[in-house]
């Protein structure tokens, strides 16, 4: 049978660790059935509530076949992705979100057509966004400037739950990368890869906040695409703007008719200040993934491992 590693990482969920660990027993059989032994990898990110609590109890109460990993502290959901990756050993790989957007029972048609098209990947793209408006469209906008800017390893609807096999999981880790988007780092891979529509369910209290999602599209920007060069142009555009109006201010002095005023003095002023800010803050951005990388610290640091049920699994 092959080894199915269902890897869900959590942080703060309490009230969702019982339905997500009844869910995984009910599909497990399932599983089963399709040759496929799946067991539960849960990576509890640095939760300050009783989650890892609740995880560890409810593994022992049911009987689920799992590795329970506890991080340190919290590193984000990149991290406690890889770390999962790193530290258990498995044939397939799958990824959930504890918060039960992404459907438990959506893995079967994953798995389905993984087997069925020879792929390495299969990924499911969500058909809506389960927020409001106004995220809904600041997402749209954040694609359509990937889009701009080049980038091909992130495509609007694309999530974290995938379906990988071992080869891609290994090729992964071959990766010195600390500063990542896990979804997108995946894609730059090149495997071969299937993509299955889904709709998440909605859930309240997202853990993903807007300057959480911003730091992201950031992160995004920076390590798939040139950014910098928008500098270049930027700087092309602006000298151009400013020879066409050093060529009037210098007609209207041989014509004598220069025209001084404070609002054009002012505005010239705070467009190139503006402009000088933007590119400032960008090479801060560069800089700042640069530094994380040179450091070299690790991805994360685990304080707790425990095995259930793993007996004839492998771990």
């Amino acid at each position: 049978m092959r080894r199915l590693a269902v890897v869900v990482p959590f942080f703060n969920e309490e009230k969702r660790i019982v339905p997500l660990l009844e869910g995984f027993l009910s599909f497990r059989e399932r599983f089963l059935q399709r040759g496929v032994c799946p067991f539960l990898v849960g990576v509890d990110d640095g939760s300050r509530d009783r989650s890892w609590l609740l995880f560890k109890e409810g593994l022992r109460e049911r009987g689920v076949p799992a590795v329970a990993l506890r991080l340190l502290r919290n590193f984000g959901k990149e991290a406690a992705l890889s770390t999962a990756l790193r530290e258990v050993e498995a044939d397939l790989y799958v990824f959930l979100d504890a918060d039960l957007q992404t459907p438990l029972e959506m893995v079967f048609p994953l798995l389905e057509a993984l087997d069925r098209e020879g792929v390495e990947v299969a990924a499911a793209v969500k058909e809506r966004e389960p927020y409001g408006l106004l995220r809904r469209l600041g997402t749209r906008s954040f694609f359509k400037l990937l889009e701009l800017f080049g980038v091909k390893e992130l495509e609007e609807g694309a999530s974290d739950f995938l379906l990988i096999t071992r080869r891609v999981r290994d090729r992964f880790l071959e990766l010195p990368e600390k500063q990542f988007v896990f979804r997108s780092l995946i894609r730059w891979l090149g495997f071969p890869e299937t993509r299955i529509p889904f709709s998440p369910g909605r859930v309240e209290g997202s853990r993903f906040s807007y300057s959480k999602l911003f730091h992201l599209g950031i992160r995004t920007l920076v390590t798939f695409s040139h950014v910098l060069r928008v500098n270049f142009f930027l700087a092309v555009f602006y000298w151009t703007i400013s020879l066409i109006y050093a060529g009037v201010i210098l007609y209207n002095k041989v014509t004598h008719r220069i025209v001084t005023g404070l609002a054009s003095t002012l505005l010239l002023m705070l467009l190139s200040f503006g402009l000088l800010f933007f590119m400032i803050a960008l090479l801060g951005e560069v800089v700042t993934i640069l530094f994380e990388e040179v450091k070299n610290r690790p991805l994360s640091l685990i304080a707790e491992r425990e095995s259930h049920k793993m007996e004839g699994l492998g771990s």
